[in-house]
């Protein structure tokens, strides 16, 4: 949403008013920790603190630091132990099967300012609490049992560790702190399924109001599942892999951080390296693990980016431009091939036209012909550019090509990795166009000759996610959830529909009703427009017989005229073609593109964020509609994952219970019962 001026600051950190170099140097990978081979663990202390970013001198944002836990003492790392340049993120190395243990610390300072701290329930928010979600992960939101003697959680948001040093929460008076509450430390322990896919994912905070906040000050880091091996078959070993955390600040031009993406912050619209300024004072610096304006050296086989975007609410409309005489050029951008998309590899069927292509890949990318590979067979999925929303994440093929697209090999040329700007519609945001990253081909390095990589997930089998397996593995965990008589599976036909909205009283929120095999509207299911925590829009469903999945369809309206991002924890899903929602080809391209995000583009000029105005046609919009895969029982959310959106209020609740008729023992945990209090 436009803002016309920002007066919000983050924390009120001292920031100095300092010179940048333009280039970064040659980019470094982020840190990276790997769990044991033998244990199949990855223990860690992570410590949410504030941090010096070092792109930026003198300039103080918040990470995470991290290190080993046996090179920890108490709640600290060892010197010389933990991750250097925290801001620019670290990376979490893991396998299928692996447990994840994080001993989470907050030591956040106060938030002086925030914008929604002031709001009726929401003044514990001052205090900064904070929690970390896994995002894209399928595993368990468990909460502990009341017979842990030391309370462990799943990848659980409705959990806030609060630091005591800035006082205790008022949770008597607090209508809106939904969840458990914690003091200091929190402990995780996370299993990955057995089945669970290779890939690329993140982990950032979720405490609902000042998700914004955190996450724009450097709170943040990637997860990679496996590895690239898992789903590109015949990988040369000449190939090297870089992995890209796309990160943002704001400097005002009181040297404080702010707090809310302000948009309209650079005044210029050309194009400029890492940064952009504002008349009178005030800097906006995009980052690559956390370097600013990095070099990135191609050699001549290529390389293989996995890239994150970390922003909070900024969309960036990737492009890899080449440079002419050392002058960017205007031309189109080049020829990449996409690997994956939000953690899953992009493995289409064998047929499938580009235009059904490009609706299942739900507006991420547009694909184009591989040059050297015949337009028939679109198991390769080539693009000029990535449309990132906040959250998404892409792996691709990177190679030196000349202007028909076809390979040569590295020659000394140049590329720019650049954003090239994008606004999000009439009521929405103008993100600028920035140039992230200079690109250099440059030789030593022995060719590829296959004009494109062997994507074909054969170990994940159905669209590179086994549900099936992955609800088995997770049985336990299914089974300790409650079934509950007021779950009631979908009939036959019926899908839910999801409204982006705007309520009466908040700037975002979201409505709900159910649709039958006709279309209809169900009668008594419908609930407008409201903002989260004090809306009841909960969605309660039971896992099938045997506490195998249940596969629900959705229908996604936006009824504003700026894009949306929705976002949904525990699961992925698949985006249907026009064919498929009229009931045709289902099934078709069961293999294809899976998404835990996807963009709901703006309505029309008379879209006014009601549900009456699109019911009455005078909002005009293309509805999402996405099939979803539910394998995992337990409380977790869906919402717009443009953070600003998010804790405004564009979230609900989904409570997935258990069939029931497979359960051996389980105890009701002791715990705010989040499907049904806010």
């Amino acid at each position: 949403m436009k803002i016309m001026s920002v007066s919000n600051t983050l924390c009120g950190l001292a920031l100095a008013a300092a010179a940048m170099t333009a280039n970064g140097g040659e980019l470094v990978d982020p840190p990276v920790f790997t769990s044991s081979k033998d244990s199949k663990t990855l223990d860690l202390l992570m410590i949410a603190k504030p941090a010096v970013v070092d792109a930026f001198p003198g300039v103080t944002g918040w990470a995470y630091e991290i290190c080993e836990r046996k090179y920890s003492t108490g709640d600290s790392c060892m010197t010389g132990k933990s991750n250097q340049n925290p801001y620019g993120g670290a990376r979490l190395q893991l396998n299928a099967g692996d447990t994840l243990k994080v001993h989470f610390v907050n030591k956040l300072p106060k938030i002086p300012e925030s914008k929604h701290k002031e709001e009726p329930g929401e003044q514990f928010l001052a205090q900064n609490p904070t929690n970390i979600h896994t995002h894209g992960m399928l595993v368990s939101p468990s909460f502990p049992s009341p017979s842990e003697k030391s309370p462990k959680y799943g990848d659980n948001i409705f959990v806030l560790t609060f630091n005591s040093a800035n006082g205790a929460p008022d949770i008597a008076s607090s209508t809106h702190l939904h969840g458990d509450v914690r003091t200091d430390s929190t402990d995780y322990q996370i299993t990955l399924p057995a089945h669970h896919p290779s890939g690329l994912y993140w982990f950032h905070p979720h405490a609902h109001g000042i998700s914004l906040n955190q996450v724009s000050a450097g709170l943040s880091g990637i997860i990679t599942v496996g590895q690239i091996e898992d789903y590109v078959h015949g990988l040369p070993e000449n190939i090297a892999t870089r992995h890209l955390i796309l990160k943002d600040a704001q400097v005002n031009g009181d040297n404080t951080l702010n707090d809310q993406e302000d948009p309209e912050l650079c005044d210029l619209p050309t194009t400029t390296e890492g940064e952009c300024d504002r008349n009178g004072g005030g800097k906006w610096y995009f980052t690559i693990n956390g370097q600013l304006n990095p070099t990135i050296s191609v050699k001549s086989a290529g390389e293989i980016w996995r890239i994150t975007n970390a922003s909070g609410s900024v969309t960036y409309d990737l492009q890899l431009t080449k440079k002419i005489k050392g002058k960017t050029s205007s031309t189109a951008g080049m020829v990449m091939q996409l690997l994956s998309v939000d953690g899953i590899s992009a493995t289409p069927s064998r047929g499938i036209s580009r235009g059904d292509l490009k609706q299942i890949g739900g507006a991420k990318f547009e694909p184009i012909p591989c040059p050297g590979v015949k337009s028939d067979n679109p198991e390769a999925v080539c693009v000029s550019k990535l449309h990132m929303m906040p959250s998404t994440r892409a792996e691709i093929w990177v190679v030196n090509r000349d202007a028909d697209g076809k390979m040569i090999s590295a020659d000394g040329s140049q590329a720019v990795l650049q954003t090239t700007g994008y606004s999000t519609g009439p009521s929405g945001d103008d993100w600028p166009a920035i140039d992230l990253a200079q690109v250099v081909f440059t030789g030593n390095g022995q060719g590829n000759n296959s004009p494109v990589l062997n994507v074909l997930d054969d170990k994940h089998k159905v669209s590179g996610l086994n549900v099936d397996a992955i609800a088995q593995d997770l049985s336990a965990a299914n089974i300790a959830v409650p079934p509950d008589s007021n779950c009631q599976p979908l009939p036959n036909g019926w899908k839910r529909r999801i409204f982006f909205g705007i309520p009466s009283n908040a700037d975002f929120g979201l409505g709900f009703e159910l649709v039958d095999e006709k279309g209809k509207s169900v009668p008594g299911s419908f609930q407008d427009v409201a903002a989260f925590p004090d809306a009841d829009l909960s969605i309660c469903l039971p896992l099938a017989s045997g506490n195998t999945p249940v596969n629900e369809r959705w229908e996604v309206v936006n009824l504003a005229t700026e894009d949306h991002n929705f976002h949904i924890h525990q699961t992925k899903f698949r985006v249907l073609t026009t064919g498929e929602m009229k009931g045709r080809a289902s099934g078709l391209y069961a293999r294809g593109i899976l998404q835990d995000s996807v963009p709901v583009l703006a309505g029309g000029d008379g879209c006014d964020g009601t549900i009456a105005a699109w019911k009455s046609g005078a909002c005009r919009t293309s509805p999402v509609a996405v099939e979803i895969p539910f394998a995992i029982a337990g409380d977790f959310v869906y919402h717009c994952h443009i953070l600003e959106h998010e804790d405004g209020g564009m979230m609900a609740v989904i409570h997935v219970a258990s069939s029931g008729d497979s359960r051996t023992t389980s105890v009701r945990n002791e715990h705010i019962d989040i499907s049904h209090h806010h």
